[in-house]
């Protein structure tokens, strides 16, 4: 396994974990690990893990320029699910679901508080 965990600095951690509750929980993901500045999201102990927090120096949040996290899913229909559940949770699009480049189908998002992610599948890892 490459990555343990990924997180993202939020402004306001329960509309930031409302957000993802419903964004993460199409990908079959719920809370595992929870503090008053950090939750951790992952669909079992042997998967990456996603989570948000308040930033530990008290400064707030910021996105960073050229930062994105991708989310994989099984299907073309699960990136539109995710993506749809996204933007009915307050993301914002930047690219709606369909093929890109190098084959891969994916929807870009930036979640309430302006960071860029993305689900995607691609078809050459169907055989896994």
């Amino acid at each position: 396994m490459m990555i343990g965990y990924t997180m993202v600095g939020v402004r306001d951690m329960e509309r930031a974990a409302r957000f993802y509750d419903a964004v993460l929980g199409k990908m079959g993901a719920t809370r595992k690990m929870e503090y008053e500045k950090f939750i951790l999201w992952n669909a079992g102990a042997d998967k990456p893990s996603f989570s948000i927090c308040l930033p530990y120096d008290g400064n707030d949040a910021t996105i960073g320029n050229g930062s994105m996290i991708a989310f994989p899913v099984a299907t073309e229909e699960e990136v539109h699910k995710v993506y749809n559940t996204a933007i009915e949770n307050g993301a914002t699009d930047e690219g709606t679901p369909g093929m890109r480049d190098g084959g891969y189908y994916i929807g870009y998002f930036r979640d309430p508080d302006g960071n860029k992610l993305a689900a995607y599948h691609y078809a050459a890892d169907d055989h896994l």
